[in-house]
């Protein structure tokens, strides 16, 4: 016996219209009564379901065919079911919707292998990992997802056709073709348990697995068309990051190479003539936006191998352990990186732009530097201070850091200085620009990494005074100009961790970073004031007065914050020798002043 096609019309009528409820009319719903369709489509497939689940009973009593309605009924009650299961979590009733999903799940899962249970047992999967996510409960979602995932290959092994509930609907003739809705259908839910796991895997704290699991979401997403172009580079770019963040940037190039791309073949086509000048200019909006934020990504790649390389140039050579274990990852992450590819994207010439091995010249670097400031005078041209302050800030900082490492890699020392200005400029201008009650946060950086950027000027005037016997008026000017700045911005900085205006007591709450960086502030500040040339003995005298102060509270903030002094211990130890020189250096000058 076989189903009659009358019934499986019947049936077909009552999902279709659901189907149109959901998908179609939802979308003229009042905002007084949001989920007015979905009521109804849920209406429609209770109704159908009750038929199903009478249907099955009655079948499954006789079962006269050997199973085949039996199977027939058990599918399309699991398909109703997802669907059902999904429209109540929809509308906010999550119990509910649980329990379809998992009845969708006990009719299926011994049919998991079959044409019939693959695509609802996937479906079914994929909306569970939802309903579990938002309870926190990623590891169960992910064993479910697991589940699919294995499923999934198993039944692409098999070489089996899957069934969709249209291809359930309308059986083919015979010598007909197999329909095309059911392997479609069949990889756009792979996807999705792709794009799921990347979830649970980041949420779990495995971002290796979750980039893996991201990157063949994308993939797939290329492979089968199913991508938004600005979607795509939006989470293209994104995925670079943690790429930057493991120093692939093998990988990194290569996914922001394909954002670009994809970004550029948009643009061609992105304005229809049939669109409004509305819609047109809101398309525009958002492809600069967007395009924006993919340049920032790059401009972040440049900046980490300019990083890197400074830190890998400042490693001792002879290292010969962390040589060797450097060579053992490069060879992992060229294995990797051959399995991180799209390869059907012709990115050669946007990666040849840009190099993805790390600095070692100044030349090296000079070519990455102008790369950074390429991208980020695109994500200026979009962001700008009067609408966008926050983001135009983050943009100027970064433009203060391409700066500080092309500094490193600057072998002339008024060179070195000159670009440390203009490091200490951006930040400046900044500063000038913004509140500081209502961007404390960035006012702090940039107070920080301008005194830092002014002590490396002071250090570089003070080698030159050191090299010559006699130094002019003007470079013991320079020298204490550079200090003053110095010392303006790092007290700026200091002032802004104090409980109370005029005290020395920091505020509470502070995390060991932000304290840490507070001791940092009070040894640069003593270090400058020592480092100040005066005339005058009386000048001189209030400059060593100033070191031992800001020495002193540097000494009692590392007895007071342990952890956050551990670090600085070749810092403590130059103070607590200074503590003692400092008085007699002092009461020399008093005994000249007579």
């Amino acid at each position: 016996m076989v189903i009659p096609k009358e019934i499986l019309s019947d049936y077909k009528e009552l999902y279709e219209k659901a189907n149109r409820l959901v998908e179609e009319e939802s979308r003229s719903d009042p905002p007084t009564d949001p989920f007015r369709s979905h009521y109804k489509a849920r209406d429609v497939l209770g109704d159908l379901k009750r038929q199903l689940d009478d249907q099955l009973v009655s079948v499954q009593a006789s079962e006269e065919d050997g199973g085949q309605d039996d199977l027939c009924y058990r599918s399309l009650l699991a398909f109703v079911c997802r669907d059902l299961g999904r429209i109540y979590i929809y509308t906010e009733e999550q119990s509910e919707g649980e329990k379809l999903l998992n009845r969708c799940l006990e009719l299926v899962t011994p049919l998991k292998e079959l044409p019939e249970g693959i695509i609802p047992f996937i479906g079914a999967i994929n909306e569970l990992s939802i309903v579990l996510a938002s309870k926190e409960d990623y590891k169960k979602g992910l064993e479910i997802l697991i589940q699919a995932d294995t499923s999934y290959e198993e039944f692409k092994a098999s070489g089996i056709h899957p069934l969709a509930i249209q291809d359930i609907f309308n059986p083919p003739e015979d010598g007909q073709e197999p329909p095309a809705a059911g392997p479609k259908e069949l990889e756009s839910l792979y996807t999705l348990v792709s794009f799921y796991m990347a979830q649970m895997y980041g949420h779990l704290g495995e971002p290796e697995k979750s980039a893996r699991c991201c990157h063949r979401t994308l993939h797939r997403q290329l492979e089968y068309k199913t991508y938004d172009p600005i979607d795509f580079a939006l989470n293209t770019a994104t995925l670079s990051q943690f790429y930057i963040g493991e120093e692939r940037f093998q990988e990194a190039r290569h996914h922001l190479a394909a954002a670009t791309l994809i970004m550029a073949e948009y643009e061609t086509h992105m304005l229809q003539p049939e669109m409004s000048e509305k819609q047109r200019q809101d398309v525009s909006e958002t492809f600069k936006h967007r395009y924006a934020d993919v340049a920032r990504c790059w401009a972040k790649y440049g900046l980490y191998l300019m990083h890197t390389s400074k830190l890998r140039l400042m490693r001792d050579e002879d290292d010969e352990e962390a040589k060797s274990l450097e060579k053992v990852m490069r060879n992992l992450r060229l294995a990797e990186a051959k399995q991180s590819r799209f390869p059907g994207l012709d990115l050669t010439a946007c990666e040849n732009r840009i190099s993805c091995e790390y600095c070692l010249t100044f030349d090296d670097a000079k070519l990455v530097f102008h790369f950074v400031n390429e991208w980020l005078d695109t994500a200026k041209d979009y962001y700008k201070a009067e609408d966008e302050a926050t983001e135009y800030s983050k943009i100027m900082q970064d433009y203060a850091e391409a700066y500080e490492h092309i500094a490193f890699f600057e072998e002339n020392p008024e060179n070195q200085a000159k670009m440390q200005k203009r490091r200490a400029k951006y930040l400046e201008d900044l500063l000038d620009l913004l509140d500081p009650i209502f961007y404390m946060k960035i006012c702090r950086e940039c107070w920080y990494g301008a005194g830092t950027a002014h002590a490396a000027v002071l250090d570089v005037r003070l080698d030159i005074i050191r090299a010559t016997s006699t130094p002019s008026p003007e470079e013991i000017k320079k020298v204490n100009q550079s200090c003053m700045k110095a010392i303006k911005h790092f007290e700026s900085y200091v002032k802004s961790y104090l409980a109370k205006p005029q005290s020395e007591e920091w505020r509470p709450n502070m995390d060991v970073e932000e304290q840490r960086h507070m001791l940092y502030a009070h040894f640069h500040i003593g270090r400058i004031y020592y480092k100040l040339i005066s005339a005058h003995p009386l000048q001189q005298l209030e400059h060593l007065a100033n070191c031992h102060t800001y020495y002193k509270r540097f000494d009692a903030g590392c007895e007071l914050h342990k952890e956050a002094a551990e670090p600085l211990q070749g810092e403590i130890g130059v103070v607590r020798e200074m503590l003692q020189l400092l008085p007699l250096k002092m009461n020399t000058v008093k005994a000249r002043l007579g």
